[in-house]
């Protein structure tokens, strides 16, 4: 996308408001410029000339979530994230603070970087999830940095030992294997996702899937293409696209909902036929599994509890697949199942923005909690990680450790019968 497209997109927005209420920046501020049509007109002005990429322009475009709700709720189809991502790889990090910038920075160096996946199922990565624990103790560190966050964030199986070899094939239980799925492993299963990795792939072998983990795969460049780094993400995309290349199976499913955002979005984030055809493949694991007949044997165990279901933003606004959670949930005998209004806004997660802009963030964290506590549940289920580990961290802070965090996968495979 050149300049030229960039204004055709940008022309799209007639400006009508029908994005306002689904906006949690605007909602929360009331500020024009704090909106999809306000940040639409200021990346416009930058894009004719008629502005320049000034700190206060470019703040208000990084206060952006990219929650994409916006999209969710526009009748003439505007490209809102498209638009946003460019303007930043074009603009830079203008009128992001230092501090900031190096957060976020951090955060992209730790889960994406080569050594964490090195240390993927070793004792080594384990140590990671303790030392980011202990560093929350260090005076005046945790609290400038965002570790106390991050600690809180934390689920217990971080600390337990993870599960080695997910790289390679997973045959079906009984050998009666019916199809075969690639999955994406992305960059925080070593980390955060320790627990689920291993749920979905004992949950799709139960189904009589058999579950295909390629080797070279990366992370899949959302974190760096929302900051600005195009060319970081378009690598991972590289190597994503020939790790998957070979592989004899037309889905390729992912458990992170942000993942699955970026993967399905690779088409038109970096144009080629290849792409285009990677992109075609990926489903949301909920929309795999709910797509897949299921054995008319299989049982699940009685769970009698209360499970609230938080759709992450990726999922509801860009992949257009929340509804598969609480129908796959409600297999379980005896589990009563609470999805959260459509309306709910952002968590305020959204990659690193917990960490950029943290006020904001535990704001919009504290109107989703709220919602989630009135359901009074004993577990809440989330698709993607950073959600978990943000409305995880909130719960701890209100004194409710006892409401257990995990992937809705997670719940179904503690469900199998053995």
């Amino acid at each position: 996308m050149n300049r030229s497209d960039l204004i055709a997109a940008t022309d799209l927005c007639v400006k009508c408001g029908l994005c306002l209420p689904h906006c949690p920046t605007y909602v929360e501020t009331r500020d024009e410029n704090e909106s999809p049509r306000g940040r639409i007109s200021l990346i416009q002005g930058w894009a004719t000339g008629a502005l320049g990429a000034a700190p206060e322009l470019t703040r208000h475009v990084d206060n952006c979530l990219l929650c994409r709700a916006c999209e969710a709720a526009c009748p003439a189809y505007v490209p809102y994230g498209g638009i946003v991502d460019r303007f930043r790889q074009e603009a830079g990090a203008a009128g992001k603070p230092l501090a900031a910038r190096l957060k976020s920075g951090i955060l992209r160096k730790v889960l994406t970087g080569p050594s964490l996946s090195r240390l993927a199922g070793s004792s080594l990565a384990r140590r990671a999830a303790v030392a980011i624990k202990n560093l929350n103790g260090t005076k005046g560190l945790g609290r400038g940095f965002g570790i106390a966050e991050l600690a809180a964030g934390l689920p217990e199986t971080s600390v337990r030992p993870i599960k080695k070899g997910w790289t390679g094939f997973h045959p079906a239980e009984n050998g009666r294997g019916i199809r075969e799925v690639l999955l994406f492993q992305g960059c925080t299963a070593a980390l955060l996702d320790s627990e689920t990795m291993t749920s979905a792939i004992r949950l799709m072998n139960r189904l009589e899937i058999g579950v295909r983990v390629p080797e070279g795969q990366t992370c899949c460049g959302a974190l760096h293409l929302h900051a600005g780094e195009g060319g970081a993400a378009s690598e991972r995309m590289a190597r994503n696209l020939a790790a998957f290349e070979s592989a004899n199976s037309d889905v390729i499913a992912s458990f992170a909902s942000g993942c699955a955002a970026m993967l399905r979005d690779y088409g038109e984030a970096f144009p080629s036929a290849e792409a285009k055809q990677f992109s075609e493949r990926i489903r949301d694991i909920g929309q795999f599994l709910a797509e897949t007949p299921w054995p008319k044997d299989l049982k699940l165990r009685s769970l009698p509890a209360t499970v609230c279901v938080h759709s992450p933003c990726s999922l509801k606004n860009v992949l257009r697949a929340d509804r598969h959670a609480p129908a796959l949930l409600r297999r379980i005998p005896d589990l009563k199942v609470v999805a959260l209004p459509a309306q709910t806004h952002c968590c305020g997660a959204a990659g690193s923005y917990l960490l950029e802009h943290p006020q904001m963030a535990q704001k919009l964290r504290d109107d989703v909690l709220e919602r989630i506590l009135a359901s009074k549940p004993d577990y809440l289920v989330t698709s993607n990680p950073g959600c978990a580990m943000h409305l995880r961290a909130g719960l701890k802070q209100r004194g409710r450790e006892g409401i257990e965090v995990v992937h809705w996968v997670t719940l179904l495979a503690r469900s199998l019968t053995e």
